[in-house]
């Protein structure tokens, strides 16, 4: 990295007020190169990049007293079709499964039926070599669930950007320093002392920094400031023109996208396919165009989402709770384990009343984690 380029301005005259330093140790990492080993070889695969056909999907949130699965279904009957090279707009209501598409894109989650999303021509979940080949980047990174204290927190580890994944880094320095600049990046930041904002922009940095052919955003410019934000949509049409990356997006912000994407998909609240094409096809993107409406993207966001609203709205109808702990598994329910805090079933206490009358083995309390399986086992044994 050009150390110099810190301590001047776009056009390489030397700023007066402020003045970059660096220590040996960053100067060291910065300066080092490493060879990029060969990737693994993806065998053509077509002009088609994704592909998801009939894809159904459900989470797992617990099971019945017959120990039968109890699931929440999320996509139903899905199809996507997206040419390499494409710049995808993911548009959905809150809990419309636009995150777990993402996720099964991703490889995160097995697809049923099996085989029904490819990638790149590969199996999304079972071929290891996508990896290597396909970024996914959400709002999750970084955080950590912590007891007592709930879920989302940050990380703060007192450790400089530049030893962030900091062979890759090296492996990649030009591509790491045309991010750092475009993204504002200063490298000697501590990931403890950082705001929302710049830990966004860090994170862009290491997801970004492997070329890739697949991007899967998750409402990712969510904490941008607007600057950085075109800048960043306008290197990723560089990527999709020069490089014919692949790149979905799903966010709920749409300034600035009227003229960025190539297609649209449009996930209806149901888990299935509400429109899908390339976006000079869609008949409401033509009618705004004729007019020159100034927020076409938002025009077409709201124009499908309120007639889902308004339905929802005249039949009283609320959506379900769509965060990641929703579709956790009950943890006062063993599932065939016995970690600590779920559920072991015990017989009732003895009753002098008939048989009829009696009360079913009834679930215990939901045990911190603290307390171990010494005091789950205690505990039950304790109250028979």
């Amino acid at each position: 990295m050009d150390i110099d380029s810190h301590n001047s301005n776009s056009n390489g005259e030397k700023l007066e007020e402020e003045v970059y330093y660096y220590d040996q140790e960053m100067i060291d990492s910065l300066s080092k190169r490493i060879v990029p080993k060969a990737l693994p070889v993806i065998k053509d695969y077509g002009k088609i990049a994704i592909e998801v056909n009939n894809l159904t999907f459900s989470y797992e949130t617990g099971t019945t007293g017959g120990g039968h699965a109890i699931k929440k279904q999320i996509l139903n009957d899905l199809n996507l079709s997206l040419e390499t090279g494409s710049r995808c707009l993911l548009i959905g209501a809150n809990g419309s499964g636009k995150s777990t598409l993402l996720r099964i894109l991703a490889g995160r989650h097995l697809a049923s039926p099996d085989g029904s999303v490819r990638v790149l021509g590969l199996n999304a979940f079972r071929d290891t070599k996508l990896n290597f080949h396909r970024a996914y980047l959400d709002c999750d990174w970084g955080m950590r669930t912590v007891a007592f204290a709930g879920a989302g927190v940050p990380l703060m580890a007192d450790i400089p950007v530049y030893k962030m994944m900091e062979r890759l880094q090296q492996t990649y320095p030009e591509r790491r320093d045309e991010l750092v600049r475009m993204l504002g990046i200063d490298l000697r930041w501590r990931m403890h002392q950082l705001s929302d904002g710049q830990r966004r922009r860090v994170q862009l940095l290491i997801g970004l920094l492997r070329p890739f052919q697949i991007l899967l955003l998750d409402e990712i410019t969510t904490s941008l400031d607007v600057c950085v934000r075109q800048d960043l949509l306008k290197w990723l049409v560089k990527e999709t023109e020069e490089r014919k990356a692949t790149v979905i997006y799903a966010t709920h912000i749409f300034d600035g996208l009227d003229d960025w994407a190539t297609h649209l998909h449009y996930l209806t609240s149901s888990g299935n396919c509400g429109w899908q094409g390339k976006l000079q096809e869609l008949p409401k993107y033509k009618e705004l165009k004729e007019t020159n409406h100034p927020a076409k993207m938002l025009a077409i966001a709201d124009h499908w989402l309120r007639a889902e609203l308004e339905y929802n709205r005249l039949h009283n109808k609320y959506e379900s709770a769509g965060g990641s702990l929703a579709f956790s598994l009950d943890p006062t329910d063993r599932h065939g384990g016995y970690a600590s805090g779920r559920n072991i079933q015990i017989k009732p206490k003895p009753s002098t009343v008939s048989d009829e009358k009696k009360e079913e083995p009834k679930r215990q309390g939901r045990l911190s984690d603290i307390m171990g399986n010494s005091g789950v086992m205690n505990k039950h044994h304790n109250s028979t």
